[in-house]
């Protein structure tokens, strides 16, 4: 039997009747949790190839995800929007893959930047991001935790299921709608775990709510709906930064320590994280460098043997982001590598400049990417006009240093996205190439 589910099958003696998961009005407690993972895996033993976890129904993911563990077989995630074609392809891959010894459950990367990625999370992966934050009593015994994001995700399942299973809490799942903190705190919640764009709804709302915090994760929030989800309804926001190579760990800013703007936060207990020269030099704090990380959370390598080991010299995960460590040590992430430039030793990433479009009143959402020597930048604009465009444009100019400014910008409906809700970044950029980097809208 796995670590996890040799931990699951100990809190279900221990505590039979504590409450574990629930949807709408199904719930488990721990005790009928293990049981039910415990039939499923009588019909899963002797199998072959790996479990797949669907995540149209989160009680029955994390059911699958423990049966196959107690069976001793691999499992697999389906996260949500895979076509089926997709699928497919996935499948005969897994039956290929390099899966490490004793077992793994595979999630996929966004594949927001290039094509998404298998990686495999061992048990030890998984227990080591679920239990990081723990020591800081973030989701404690007895609480209820809404979670607003998929199971399928590894911020939702480690971050959310896992961490409260193994704290003694409840895992309860809801989709958000308009106003997703007065709907996590109608379910009883102590905190809530919740897609970055669920915060601008919810920040339009006046009423104040009883939740002790909430946990932000899929991509970049608005400052001003932090500020007023914290100052008019009373909730603390904390964002935080993770991979899914590392099972979700990396940053994550305090609850007990007053939030500071564009901080991810210090790095997370037990991860080396750390910011370095593409030599594999440590860069001091303050200077800007690629993020890598090293610890128990941290994969072994990718699943398709065609994917190259992302690893340096010295064992630690190349992620391929921009950061620095402040002089707090608490890290700022700036954007992905591979959608940066540089000039006179200054490196500015394209999610920089998507943040200073969208301080701009009439931009909706924005997504910038490198072509040639010069930014270009996909709008979602309140106003299409060319006039409101050239405001954007203007304000563009005022905010950022000359390289950064945009050469283009394309009024688009909206932006393309992954599955999973993240800017297809790789998608912007074909868009903005295609009609050459010098055109204006």
């Amino acid at each position: 039997m796995s670590v996890l589910a040799g931990e699951l099958a100990a809190i279900a003696r221990r505590h039979p009747g504590r409450p574990a998961l629930r949807r709408g009005g199904e719930a488990l407690g721990a005790g009928p949790l293990a049981e039910a993972a415990a039939r499923r895996a009588e019909t899963l033993a002797g199998g072959r190839g790996p479990v797949p976890l669907d995540h149209s129904d989160p009680v029955r993911f994390v059911v699958e995800f423990f049966a196959a563990r107690m069976a001793g077989r691999n499992a697999a995630v389906r996260p949500p929007g895979t076509p089926d074609e997709l699928v497919r392809m996935r499948e005969e891959a897994e039956g290929r893959g390099r899966w490490p010894e004793g077992g793994a459950t595979a999630f996929y990367t966004s594949g927001s930047v290039g094509a998404s990625r298998a990686v495999p999370l061992t048990d030890s992966n998984l227990a080591a991001g679920a239990l990081a934050f723990a020591e800081r009593g973030e989701i404690r015994p007895g609480d209820v935790v809404a979670i607003g994001v998929p199971a399928a995700h590894v911020f939702g399942f480690v971050r959310g299921v896992l961490n409260a299973l193994l704290v003694g809490a409840e895992a309860v799942f809801f989709a958000p709608r308009r106003d997703a903190l007065a709907e996590a705190a109608s379910l009883g919640a102590a905190v809530a775990l919740l897609p970055a764009g669920a915060l601008g709804p919810a920040a339009r709302r006046r009423s104040r709510v009883s939740l002790r915090a909430v946990f932000c994760g899929g991509g970049r929030v608005r400052e001003e709906d932090v500020e007023a989800i914290e100052n008019v309804r009373g909730v603390p926001v904390r964002t935080g930064y993770g991979l899914t190579e590392s099972a979700g760990l990396g940053a994550r800013q305090r609850v007990d320590r007053a939030r500071r703007a564009g901080s991810s936060g210090p790095p997370a207990p037990g991860l080396e994280l750390g910011v370095f020269a593409e030599d594999g030099s440590a860069l001091p704090r303050g200077e800007a460098g690629e993020i890598r990380l090293r610890g128990a959370a941290v994969f072994e390598g990718y699943l398709s043997p065609d994917d190259p080991p992302p690893f340096d010299d010295a064992g630690r995960l190349r992620t391929g982001d921009v950061g620095v460590l402040d002089g707090d040590g608490e890290l700022h992430v700036r954007g992905r590598l591979a959608y940066s430039l540089a000039s006179r030793g200054r490196v500015l990433c394209a999610e920089e400049v998507e943040a200073a479009l969208e301080e701009h009143p009439g931009v909706v959402h924005a997504a910038a990417a490198p072509v040639g020597r010069a930014f270009a930048v996909l709008v979602v604009a309140r106003d299409p006009s060319p006039a409101a465009l050239d405001d954007i444009r203007r304000h563009a100019d005022r905010r950022l240093p000359a390289y950064a400014r945009p050469r283009r910008l394309v009024g688009v409906a909206e932006l393309p996205r992954t599955p999973a809700g993240k800017i297809d970044r790789g998608e912007a950029a074909r868009r903005l190439a295609s009609d050459g980097p010098e055109s204006a809208s």
